[in-house]
């Protein structure tokens, strides 16, 4: 698949479906067991669209080896020199030490949480010893129709680097068949009381109140809150918190996660999509604001950005909107960029049925590119696909190197490809991983200026000829605004 740059503004779709990643398609081998200040929203609004910045801590709201899930934690180490990875998982019960993992140099590492918890629901903290900087990922597979392999479903998301006290999550639906689950992790040593908003589409918001014993993880259905509506969430907490949120439909045929963001910005950058290869997109779009907005969607293809016929979108304060992207934009790939008068928050999802059911994937937007991306989960065994979307929204072509960290750390397989002005390119990793296995992908820019020009990356993942698959985002190490 190949996609290009877009601006969108986000509706009222609600059909998300996520692949899950089998240990094999991870390329899980056997790891060694060693024994952002968010800008507040206010009522003359600010600018939004967030991402992991790159840190030595990382937390993942979600994750259950429970009700059928099997649940693995993808780490690259990006660094010259080996580290450690020291675990903890936060469950109902408290916290459960993971252990300490060794990271070596330029590698990806894979951590199956069962180990240490058993079967229940739990959150993740993943710390460097050391202090350097890593990426981790999470990916969450199961069978939806049991002893039928050929259908295993995941979804997938990067990690945060900080709990906050205000997140925002553009996407929510418990309309449409879906089930729609809100994971808060409380990381700390008292307990988090939280206000969550629902921004209805087409409906004015409601809160509810939620309560978080320390360093704990609860789940919350939308439905017991809202009944059947699709929405935006604000999550407010008097202590900083973690929150994700789960999509699920057709008994869990289909499934999809995304972090939320934590800081606001006016433009939202989503490197994949595609209206092409029986695939339909959707991007949904949250003013956090609590005055109107005024949007605006481009999509970047092979031909040059295309504005969306709709812009400027007028979004009331507080709102959520849906474009379905095939409405307007046919057999073509894409990118897509969200400009706001305002803050704005963009997420993306994607759909497709390769006649074993519906599947689908999920991203929330950056709010920046960066000159160097890294994104833990990828693999080729198993029959498992790795694409790398890399848009280039800089009016200038831009060179980049793409390298893989496999999980050795050694004979990194690395190539550089020129990426045309305003533009995406979409990368096979069997292409290149010729040997097979498992491996994180690390994209750079290599045209430094000045200026700089920074790029934006996403890593799609499918498997058994794409009855399921999943995407996410990386961690950017040097972001360029």
């Amino acid at each position: 698949m190949i996609a290009m740059l877009t601006t969108v503004s986000t509706g009222t779709l609600k059909q998300h479906i996520s692949y899950v990643l089998c240990a094999v398609a991870l390329g899980i081998l056997t790891c060694s067991l060693m024994a952002s200040p968010a800008l507040s929203v206010s009522g003359q609004g600010v600018n939004a669209a967030a991402q992991p910045d790159g840190s030595d801590v990382w937390y993942l709201a979600e994750g259950s080896t429970a009700w059928g899930f099997s649940t693995w934690i993808a780490i690259a180490n990006p660094n010259n020199s080996d580290v450690t990875a020291a675990v903890t998982y936060q469950t109902d019960t408290g916290p459960v030490s993971g252990g300490l993992f060794n990271l070596p140099a330029t590698s990806q590492t894979i951590i199956n949480p069962k180990e240490k918890v058993g079967e229940r629901d739990f959150s993740t903290e993943v710390r460097c010893v050391e202090g350097e900087a890593i990426a981790v990922d999470r990916s969450m597979h199961w069978e939806p129709i049991p002893g039928h392999a050929y259908a295993m479903e995941s979804h997938c998301s990067i990690g945060v680097n900080t709990p906050d006290t205000s997140w925002y999550l553009p996407e929510g639906s418990s309309n449409w068949g879906f089930e729609c689950w809100l994971l808060i992790q409380n990381p700390n040593d008292q307990e988090a009381t939280c206000t969550v908003t629902y921004m209805i589409e087409n409906e004015d918001p409601q809160s509810r109140r939620k309560v978080i014993p320390k360093n704990s993880r609860k789940s919350y259905n939308m439905a017991d809150d809202i009944g059947n509506k699709d929405a935006s969430i604000k999550v407010e907490s008097d202590v900083p918190v973690i929150p994700e949120r789960a999509m699920y439909r057709n008994n869990k045929r289909c499934g999809h996660d995304s972090i939320g963001t934590n800081r606001v910005w006016r433009e939202s950058f989503l490197a994949e999509g595609t209206t092409n290869y029986g695939f339909s997109t959707y991007v949904l779009i949250q003013n956090p604001n609590d005055v109107a907005n005024s949007v605006t969607v481009t999509y970047l293809t092979n031909n040059g950005p295309v504005t969306h016929p709709e812009s400027p979108i007028p979004m009331a304060a507080n709102s959520r909107k849906t474009i379905r992207v095939n409405d307007f934009l046919k057999n073509t790939d894409f990118s897509t960029m969200v400009s706001g008068s305002y803050a704005v928050i963009a997420e993306r999802a994607m759909y497709w049925d390769d006649g074993s059911g519906e599947a689908a994937h999920d991203s929330i937007g950056v709010r920046a590119g960066g000159m160097t991306n890294i994104l833990p989960a990828g693999g080729v065994a198993g029959g498992g696909e790795t694409y790398t979307l890399v848009a280039n929204p800089n009016s200038v072509p831009v060179t980049v190197r793409v390298t893989y960290l496999t999980t050795l750390g050694t004979d990194n397989p690395s190539f550089t490809d020129v990426i045309p002005k305003q533009s995406r390119q979409t990368y096979t990793m069997s292409d290149t991983l010729t040997a097979g296995g498992g491996a994180s992908i690390m994209v750079e820019s290599l045209t430094t200026g000045p200026p700089k020009r920074p790029i934006i990356c996403e890593r799609a993942m499918y498997f058994n000829g794409k009855a399921g698959g999943h995407d996410s985002i990386g961690y950017i190490q040097e972001i360029v605004e």
